[in-house]
């Protein structure tokens, strides 16, 4: 299908590429149907761009690249939008960056990132209980240090922790 977007015109989406947030995006809840663009020339960030809304596009970037100790744990019960879960791998967590002209505002919310489970195609932004985390976290001029989790299971890394 043809999708209209304001930043990058119209673009072919085939059906595979679109991702459904039954609740949408906080603040965005109107908006249910995204598909991810990957430009060159911006990454490591991607665009969450919405079907509904042709000027609608979130940045999104993945917190491990700014912030290693980066840890979302993330109840089950509380992500019922994005059942079944058959393999946890298939859960891929991002933030929405907000982009300035000036580097130094760029920033992340840490405290609601974006879920999406690729097997069934369904995403959620999820508002986490964890302190340590901003809605703004600045990337070049944010002076916190966040503490990773105590956790006794460090293995494999990953942003999301599913309990």
């Amino acid at each position: 299908m043809k999708v209209n977007t304001l930043r990058f015109g119209t673009l072919d989406v085939s059906e595979d590429q679109l991702f459904e947030f039954p609740m949408g995006i906080l603040g965005f809840s109107n908006l249910k149907s995204f598909f991810i663009i990957e430009r060159e020339e911006t990454r490591p960030f991607k665009w969450l761009q919405s079907v509904d809304d042709p000027s609608t596009a979130f940045v999104i970037g993945d917190p491990l690249l700014f912030i290693p100790s980066y840890q979302a744990e993330v109840r089950r019960v509380d992500i019922p939008h994005l059942d079944p879960i058959v393999d946890e791998k298939d859960l891929v967590l991002s933030v929405i960056m907000t982009i300035t002209p000036d580097p130094q505002n760029i920033s992340a919310n840490l405290l609601a990132p974006i879920i999406i489970n690729l097997a069934n195609r369904r995403g959620m932004q999820y508002i986490l209980n964890d302190k340590r985390y901003p809605v703004r976290y600045f990337l070049f001029k944010n002076e916190d240090v966040i503490t990773p989790p105590i956790s006794g299971d460090q293995g494999e890394l990953r942003s999301l922790a599913l309990r």
